[in-house]
Parts: C-alpha cells; structure tokens; sequence
C-alpha cells in the first residue's frame, strides 16, 4: 500500500497551523506544524515531505527568507505559500520561488477555504509539471560533460526527438507539433535540455546539434501520414497530416549561419516537406540582441516560405516598435504566465495583453504550458489560435504519436460526441463560409437544396442550409444519421422505391426527399461530424466524378472547421483578409479544375486612396473601404469568394462562371458604387483573368494586374 502524503506546516499563527494540519490529515495527508524556522528545516531534511505550507509573514525569517534557504538545500517538495497579503504579493513570491527552481504547488489566500487548500494537496500533476530543474539523479551539469561525448552522441543520433501536439484552440483539433531533443547517455542516464543545449553552444556544436534534430524530425514528419497505411478508415486523417506544421527551437548563434537555413531548405525540398509547413522558434532575446541583422536573416527565411515564432514572449525587453519590424509570423506566450492563469488576475490581463497585441500584428497567438482544461478553456474565450500543454498531451516518440492519433480516430459513439461538442459550433447563428460552400453545392449541381449538417446526440442540427427552412430534424429518421457510418458518400437515386427510406417521414411529407447524396465531414482527428449533403424533390443519378466533386466540396468544409478564421479575416471590414483569400482560392481553382469548370478573379484598386485620406479625412476613408466591402458584396453571389486582399485592393474570384459575364458583372459594380458613394468621389481602377489550365491564384492575380496597368482609364462612379 502506498505510504501517505506528508505536509510540514510553518505558520507563526498556532491556530492556522493546526487548521492547515487538521484539514490535510481530513483528506488522507499526514502532517507536521512549527513555528521555530531551525525546527522546520530540520523536519525538512529528516521527514522528507512531499508539501510544504509556508506563510509569507512571519517574525524571525520571512517566508522569501525560507524559500531560498530551501533552494540551497536542494528541496523536492511542493509549496503551497500562504498568507494574507494581496495577490500580487503573492504572485510575486510563487514567480520568486520558482525562480530559485522551487517546485510551487500553488498560492493559498488568507483566509482560505478547506476545498482550496485539499485541491492543492491532491494536485498530484504539480509534482511532474512544475519542476524548474532537474532532480539529482537526473541532472548533470554542462561543465561535468566533455565536449567530444556531445559531438559523439550528435553524430550517432544519441540524441533523439520527441513531439509535442499542438491544437486549434477554437476547434481544439490538431495543428501541428513541437519537436522537442532528449538525451539518453548510456552511463550518464538522462541530460536535460538545459544542460546540453549551452554546452552545444559553448563548444561550437550548437548547428550540428540543430541539424541533427532537424533531419531525424523531418524525416518522421515526411512519412508520418503514411504510417497509417492503406486503412481507408484514416483517409481523412492522412489528408490533414499533409497539412499540419512542425516548430524547431533555433539558438541565437545558429540565426546568423544563412548556410544551415540552405541545407535545412534542402532537405525539406528533397522529402517533398513545404517550407511552409515547418516553424522556426526563436526566443525574444534572441530576435531583439541585433534588430538590424535579425531582420535581415528573418525576412530571408520568410521569403524561403519558413514560418517564424517568437518565443516566450513577455519575459524579455523588447520594444514594440521592433516586434512590429520583425518578419515573425507566431507569437508565443511564455508558459510561466499560462501555468498561474487558473490562479492568477495578472497572469490572465498578461495573456489577454499579449493575444491582443499579436492579433494586432496580424500573427497566430499560441499558449504553452496548458495543465487544466479550465485554462484552456480561457485561452479559447480571448480568442487564442494554438494551445499545447500536458492538459492537452505530453511530448512523446513518434511511435507513440502514431498510436494516439490512432485513438484519436477511433469511431465510438462517445468520442464522437465529445469532439462534436468540443468544437462549440452547435445552436450558433449562421456562418458565411459555410453558407459560401452550400450554396455553390446548390448551383453546381442544380439542387433545391443543399445542407451542411451535424449528427448530435438525438437530432441533426443543420449549420447552413440553402432551401430548407426548418434547422434540425430529429436523427432517427435522418439520411445523414446513416451518412456518417462510414466515409463512402450515401446516394440515395429515388427514396421512395429505397426499403429503408420508404415509408421516412421526410419522404412521405415535407421536404418530400427523393433523391439524397450525403458526403461525410470529419473533425480534424478522423471523426464524422455530419455531411454535406444534397436533396431533391425528383430522383436522379448521381456518377462517379459527381461524388468526386460533393467530396471536393465536404473537405473545402472540413478545411473551414480546421482553419484559424480570426486570423484569416479582415478584423476592420470582416472580410476575409489575403492569407484567408489565397488558402480558399486555391481549393476553389482546384474545384474548378477538376469539374472543368470556368473561374474569373477580378482585381480592384482604389485609386489615390492616400490623397483621398489627406483630402476627406481617414474616418471618410474608413467608411469608404467598408462601402466599398458591402458593393462587392452587393454586386457577386454569395458562393464567391470575397477579400481585402491589401490596403486598398480588394479581389473577387468567380467559379462556375460564363467567361463572358465580366463585362455585365462591372458594369452591375459601376451601378451599385453610383448608389454608394455619391459623398465622396471615390475612383477605382479594375482588371480581371480568366481560369487557364494549371493556374494557380497568383498567376491569376499576375493576370489581373497586368490587365489593369493595360487599361487606360480607371472605371469610376
């Protein structure tokens, strides 16, 4: 039977002593109080607890006093600091002890309630996630290792990598994972990062090091879909592993060594990895030590199509100013503030703060050190875009990663539901982009109706509809309820001759279904969610390159769910913005492609729009570039796609479109922005391109915009 807990207790007030002792012993702990700080420490060397309570205040030596005597003695236990100093105080001496590489279970306010104090006694997870260093067994210190064994381990691949998943905060599906380096000595045991890694740097070793990790990393990353073999249960999965991001650490010395950046670029090229896919984590100190050359070597990695992070933001000291000039593409929000976030006001306004400032920027917001669902929970409320942490998975093997995401996928009812009401998307008002997707379902396939639509517990609930009015029905005489048991796409040609949908009663009354075609949408980890699915009043076939194009469509759905849409729109206009526009005009154009369909983007730029700012004011200008928004809006089908794609350019890509029509269509813009903009003489300059086979959203935009510089009069109102 394993031993109790203990808890030594030092307080100058008898009476909270005892309660502190008598509420542990309550709760199964064993426990010792004092009030004399010599006989604490002797009990602290002699017991051995595995808690500590230390009161702050207290006569002969304070409570910050102890803590870095523990420090020096080398204390495992967990402390619990109590006292009835404010809260930032308070803070201020869990962040102190922790520092001093203390191990703080938590902060207990006086006066305090039994429950919080049996909460932080029972928090058996501080034990493995708050340790600051190493213990004695474990830690070896950089000085101890000679150099050559360093080099030796990194040449024979001693030094392995570990990954650590990284979700979308708002969907809490999986975005990517951090690569992580652990060193197993065969005599020496386990060398933390912290130890090698500066005797890497020290030694010169430091890019040999990173290379190394990159390699073994990348080379995993490039099979990892495959891993999965040709179970068609994990289709889905293995599309959306293609797509997933890994984040390397890179050391300051390593920044300026362009030559390591090269090779990395190559060796991404030769397992066919996009540089976009990988992530460069580099820490505040690091980026801001010379702003004038990092931005150089930055802006050359963005340019490759590497993605940047700035790591542990908010411990170091750099000035807005730089932060806005740096290339970086990630803010990451150092994980001393997200572990206090269940417990403290400050950690949250500095979280908060930071989300704030990235969104600002036009950057991805991610949080580290997640260890409660409840912090998680708060991460997604302010709107935070990626999250890891042990609350969400530890770093594990490659290996071991394979067999999570296999249970990630498993299709048990539960876990289906779990995931479906994870993603907060059930009983929420109307979406446009998925309402884009159903109503070009509509169009291309000439159906009355069209549904997105999610499987609950004992309904259907339809997130987009076009020519439905009702919003869900029950799930037992659904077609989506059958649907979603497996990843072919249901046909139903004609439900009234079908034995099983025969005597349905949305067949046999309103919306009187005969024909059906439901193509399943997954969450990101594999699990059918609902379908999209089309309906018809008539029978009708359904062929094969049909089906091909409902699942072209179902995953143009399932990449919406997937996606950070708060980073992807327009925070002034709420359109979407040109990272938003390129990612959904790519699967458009491939749409398009694939059904030999025509597509027409049109290009717009409103002309002197500085001067019209000096002239008019900017809150005119302002209100010009949301009318201008709300014309287009007013002038194409709610199935194109629409964005600000710069300052003062905005794009419009039609698919399914008569090559024809883009006269007919500007000349409908030129009526509209007469109604518009009869205040202010707002002028715009227009060109457009044509779907050519192969093209891609760029050579389409090339298109335009040389077809605008031909033109030899800007269109106006």
């Amino acid at each position: 039977m394993k031993p109790p807990a203990r808890l030594l207790i030092l307080d100058d007030d008898p009476l909270t002593g005892q309660t502190i002792s008598n509420i542990a012993v309550l709760a199964g702990v064993e426990a010792l109080y004092t009030d004399d700080p010599r006989e604490f420490f002797r009990l602290s060397k002699d017991w051995g607890p595995d808690f500590i309570a230390l009161d702050l205040v207290m006569p002969r030596m304070d409570g910050v006093q102890v803590m870095v005597e523990l420090a020096r003695l080398n204390c495992q236990a967990d402390i619990i600091i109590s006292s009835g100093v404010g809260g930032r105080v308070l803070d201020a001496a869990a962040r102190s002890a922790t520092e001093h590489g203390l191990k703080i279970s938590g902060v207990l306010p006086k006066p305090f309630s039994p429950a919080r104090l049996r909460e932080l006694l029972n928090r058996q997870s501080a034990r493995a996630t708050h340790t600051v260093r190493n213990t004695p067994n474990v830690a070896q210190s950089a000085n101890s290792i000679p150099a050559h064994e360093l080099a030796d381990a990194i040449s024979l691949e001693q030094i392995k990598v570990v990954y650590q998943p990284k979700i979308n905060c708002r969907t809490g599906l999986l975005a990517g994972f951090e690569v992580l380096a652990r060193w197993q000595h065969p005599t020496r045991g386990t060398i933390a990062p912290d130890d090698f890694i500066p005797l890497a740097e020290k030694s010169g070793l430091i890019n040999a090091l990173t290379e190394s990790v990159i390699l073994q990393s990348l080379r995993w990353f490039a099979g990892l879909s495959d891993s999965f073999g040709l179970d068609v249960g994990f289709d889905y999965l293995k599309r959306r592993l293609n797509d997933v991001t890994m984040s390397v650490n890179i050391s300051a010395i390593s920044l300026s060594h362009l030559d390591l950046f090269e090779r990395i670029e190559n060796h991404c090229r030769s397992m066919h990895i996009q540089p976009e896919r990988i992530i460069f984590e580099l820490t505040e100190t690091c980026a801001m030590e010379d702003p004038v050359s990092s931005l150089d070597i930055l802006t050359r990695l963005r340019m490759k199509g590497f993605h940047l992070s700035i790591d542990d933001f908010g411990t170091g000291y750099s000035s807005m100013l730089q932060l806005a000039r740096l290339p970086f593409s990630e803010i990451k929000i150092d994980k001393s503030f997200v572990m206090t976030a269940s417990e403290s006001k400050e950690s949250c306004t500095v979280i908060k703060t930071i989300n704030d400032l990235g969104h600002g920027l036009g950057l991805y917001t991610s949080a580290e050190g997640i260890e409660s669902l409840e912090t998680l929970e708060y991460l997604r409320s302010i709107g935070c875009d990626l999250a890891q942490g042990y609350a969400i998975a530890r770093p594990m093997s490659g290996p071991a990663i394979i067999e999570w995401l296999s249970n990630c996928n498993n299709n048990d009812e539960t876990r289906r539901l779990n995931v479906l009401h994870s993603l907060n998307i059930l009983d929420t008002p109307g979406d446009e982009r998925f309402d884009r997707i159903t109503r070009l379902a509509a169009r291309l396939f000439q159906v009355p109706i069209a549904l997105f639509s999610l499987v609950d517990t004992h309904r259907q609930w339809f997130k987009s509809s076009v020519g439905l009015e009702t919003q869900e029905t029950p799930r037992d005489i659904s077609f989506c309820h059958h649907a979603i048991r497996d990843d072919c796409i249901l046909v139903v040609p004609d439900a009234s001759q079908d034995p099983l949908f025969a005597d349905n009663p949305l067949v046999q009354s309103a919306p009187f279904i005969r024909f059906y075609a439901g193509c399943p949408v997954h969450a990101d980890t594999g699990i059918r969610l609902g379908t999209l699915c089309l309906i018809d009043q008539q029978p009708r076939s359904f062929s094969n390159h049909q089906q091909v194009l409902l699942k072209h469509l179902a995953q143009m759905v399932e990449n919406e769910l997937a996606s950070d849409f708060v980073a992807h729109s327009d925070a002034f206009t709420g359109m979407l913005n040109r990272r938003g526009f390129d990612a959904r005009a790519a699967e458009s154009i491939s749409l398009c492609q694939d059904a030999g369909l025509h597509a027409c983007l049109f290009l717009f730029d409103l002309l002197e729009f500085k001067a019209f700012n000096e002239t008019w004011g900017r809150a005119a200008g302002d209100r010009a570039l949301i009318a201008f928004g709300h014309a287009l809006k007013e002038t194409f089908r709610g199935s194109d796609l629409i964005a600000r794609y710069g300052d003062d350019d905005f794009v419009v890509l039609m698919t399914g479109v008569d090559p024809l029509a883009a006269e007919n269509t500007l000349l409908r813009l030129d009526d509209v922005i007469a109604r518009s903009f009869g205040e202010y003489p707002v002028t715009h300059l227009s060109g457009w391109s044509i779907l050519q086979r192969a093209d891609s959203t760029q050579q389409l935009i090339l298109r335009a915009s040389q077809n605008m510089l031909i033109a030899r009069s800007p269109r106006g109102n």
